[in-house]
Order: structure tokens, then C-alpha cells, then sequence
């Protein structure tokens, strides 16, 4: 570790967001992307989003939401859409090693990554189709107005991200939605539940599987400040303390995110953060368990039950961080610094596709669209193996000897 000094986990990031300029030109989305384990039924805004703003909708449909009836409301609003069913696990072939180790695995407390797999599908998909401009957003996400997508995809001209800020109810984790209940000034960040995403550049990070994805996604542009604040969008409410599980599941993507960005605010390098830094930042983190705790102790008589209740799930946080280790902070950084390295080859080696249907075949997904009456299926890569790669993945010999290859491979 550079410095024996480290920073506290802080109730802000502002400082890391940057005003967007004035584009000189229109500009638009190629397409919005929504991730999506909810029935059809909550998909009734991002529709009529893409029809006010006449973008095409991409959904990634999984868990309660199946892609027949997603085009079916799609087609009755004269939207276009395409839905597809995204199966268990990670369907692109790129090799996480921060999906696939068990000690990562297992303090996510048995997350799901289907969030973050079907965003990466949602950056391929944009570089298989040359898009330029991709919006993010997410299925409890409502108010955005047309002026606000439009000024989202503007804001790409001169930056890398753009986003929406939640306000109504804020995007937190379940330890700081308990802070701010005891009394705290917790801001909200940039997150993917509202953004845009410049997809046309070598160096398009991916989402890992962790808690705060989206954190460790724009981490690169966060450093260089080319995260445009554009407006505000809003959450649909739920309750962050019905199960103290929720929390536990968290902490290792909190911890983690909080514990980088906590370097960027005084501009730290993140590279830099070995297990003496985590061990320092682990207890930092602990400290502000403890502080929280006895806020909601002191709430005013009208929240108590509520303040009781997220006490439960802080005390279910602080004992996921007993389990957690420097070493293992140490090990996801240097995991998902590798996977860095693999995600760019794997970019670099697909091949354009001239559709969006060609696209999904491409990547073995069944796709159906609003535009065709009677739905017919597009059939699916039938490749010998899901282990294989298809051919159009395939290095060629020039991309063998490319240097990100190799480092990819170590």
C-alpha cells in the first residue's frame, strides 16, 4: 500500500460526475436496453418510452418475464421490440474468472448474476450491430421525460457515460438507505438503472458479477470524469429491509466499490489497492456499520419499527464483512483486472452482424419481434457444443499473437 492513510467511506461521489456540454448536432439512441426477470406487465414504461422517444427496445427477458408477451404489448403500442430469453448463467463465452471463482461465489451470498450477464449481452449486441449510443434502463425505472433521453444521448458526444440520478426513491444498498434513515446525507450516484453508454471505443469495460456492477463498469470513466450528469428519473419504491439476506448479499460488492471510489474522491489510484489497504478500508467499513447502528438507534418514535428492521439487516451486513478478507478484496481486483484483458480481445474478435435477429442467432438466443404478426422464431446457432466457440468468435491467426490475447490466457 502506497500510504498508510485511508480514506472514509463518504456519503457523496458528486464530485466524480461532470456537467454535460452543449452537443453541436441531434443525436439519438440506436437502441434501449432492458433487463428484465418481471412479467410483462412491468415492462409498460420502458414501452412507451421507446415509443415517445421512437427508439428501438431491446429486452433480455428471464425468471417472470417471457419474451412472447413482452412483443405482444410491444406490438399493440406500434413499438419495435425485440425480446429474447436469457437462460441461467453467463451465455457468452468470454471466461469471467470473477464469475467462475468460488470464494467470490460464495460471499456474494449466492447473488444472481443474471443482471449483470444480460447487460454484457445488451455491449455485444451494440458492437455486433455497430451502435454507437446504447441506453441502459432498468424495469422500476419511471419519469423519464423524451427531453431527457434526448439530452442523455447528447451528452455522449462528449463523454463516455451519461446518466439519470433516481431521486423519488433513491438507488442505494441496503446499508445506505439505512444510513440515510438515521439521519445522514447519503447522496445517489450514477448508476445503470437510467444510462447511456458511448459503445463505439476500445476501451468498453463489462459488467462483473458483484453487487454495484455498474460501479466497477464506468469505474475508468469515473477517474477521468466522463460521467455526464444529464437529469433524474424515478425508482419505483420497495422495502430494502424485508429480508436482512438482501444486505448480506451486498456487502462484498459495497465494500469493494465503496473502498475504490473512496480513492478516487482524492484521486488514488485503484490498481493500487492491495490486501493492506483492504484490511485498513475493511475496518474503515466496520466504523460505519457501527455508526449507522447507533443512529437509528436515536430515530424519532415514528420510525422505530422501520428503523428496527433495517438495524436487523446492518447487524446481517456486519457479519457478511466478518467474513470477508483482505486477500479476497485482493484477489477480485487482480480477477477482474484479467477479465478486463479477456473482455477486449473477445470485443475485438466479433464480427459485425446485418441484423438484430442476425445478431441474436449469432449468439444463440431465440429471438421474436414485434414486427413480424404471426412471431415466427429465428433459429438458434447450432453449434456441436455451448463450450465452443461459434466461428465467428474465433481468433484469427493475427489476433493469436495480439499481446491482449496473451494476457487474457495468464
Amino acid at each position: 500500500m502506497r500510504s498508510t492513510w485511508v480514506p472514509e467511506q463518504g456519503e457523496s461521489h458528486a464530485a466524480l460526475l461532470d456537467e454535460p456540454g452543449r452537443a453541436p448536432v441531434e443525436a439519438r439512441f440506436d437502441a434501449i436496453v432492458v433487463p428484465t426477470r418481471r412479467p410483462a406487465a412491468r415492462l409498460r414504461y420502458s414501452i412507451e418510452l421507446a415509443g415517445r422517444t421512437q427508439t428501438p427496445l431491446i429486452v433480455l427477458c428471464s425468471g417472470g418475464s417471457y419474451k412472447e408477451s413482452v412483443v405482444k404489448m410491444a406490438a399493440r403500442a406500434g413499438v419495435d421490440a425485440y425480446a429474447a430469453d436469457v437462460p441461467v448463467g453467463d451465455p457468452l463465452p468470454v471466461g469471467f474468472r470473477t464469475f467462475a471463482d468460488k470464494q467470490i461465489a460464495a460471499a456474494n451470498q449466492g447473488r444472481n448474476p443474471d443482471l449483470s450477464a444480460k447487460r454484457n449481452l445488451g455491449l455485444v449486441l451494440a458492437r455486433l450491430m455497430g451502435w454507437k449510443k446504447l441506453m441502459f434502463l432498468d424495469d422500476d425505472i419511471y419519469g423519464v421525460a423524451t427531453g431527457a433521453v434526448d439530452k442523455l444521448a447528447e451528452a455522449l458526444e462528449g463523454h463516455s457515460i451519461s446518466a439519470l440520478i433516481p431521486k423519488d426513491f433513491p438507488d442505494n444498498s441496503v446499508v445506505c438507505h439505512a444510513s440515510r434513515l438515521g439521519g445522514s446525507k447519503q447522496d445517489v450516484f450514477a448508476s445503470a438503472s437510467g444510462m447511456g453508454v458511448r459503445c463505439d471505443r476500445d476501451d468498453l469495460a463489462f459488467f462483473p458479477d458483484i453487487y454495484n456492477e455498474d460501479w466497477f463498469f464506468f469505474a475508468q470513466e469515473a477517474a477521468s470524469h466522463k460521467i455526464a450528469k444529464v437529469g433524474v428519473s424515478r425508482q419505483r419504491s420497495y422495502d430494502p429491509y424485508h429480508h436482512p439476506s438482501r444486505a448480506a448479499s451486498e456487502e462484498l460488492g459495497d465494500l469493494l466499490a465503496e473502498g475504490l471510489y473512496a480513492r478516487l474522491d482524492i484521486s488514488e489510484d485503484i490498481w493500487a489497492a492491495d490486501a493492506e489497504y483492504w484490511r485498513y478500508f475493511i475496518g474503515r467499513r466496520a466504523e460505519f456499520h457501527e455508526r449507522v447502528l447507533a443512529a437509528l438507534d436515536q430515530v424519532e418514535p415514528k420510525n422505530r419499527e422501520e428503523a428496527a428492521r433495517a438495524a436487523k439487516s446492518v447487524h446481517a451486513a456486519r457479519e457478511q464483512l466478518d467474513r470477508i478478507t483482505p486477500q479476497l478484496c485482493e484477489t477480485f481486483i487482480r480477477l477482474w483486472r484479467s477479465d478486463l484483458k479477456r473482455w477486449y480481445w473477445f470485443l475485438k474478435a466479433i464480427q459485425p452482424q446485418s441484423s438484430v435477429a442476425a445478431a441474436f442467432k449469432f449468439l444463440g438466443l431465440d429471438v421474436v419481434d414485434s414486427q413480424r404478426a404471426a412471431m415466427k422464431r429465428i433459429p438458434v446457432w447450432t453449434g456441436q457444443s455451448s463450450s465452443r466457440l461459434p466461428a465467428a468468435f474465433k481468433a484469427t491467426r493475427e489476433d493469436r499473437a495480439h499481446p491482449l490475447l496473451d494476457l487474457a490466457r495468464r
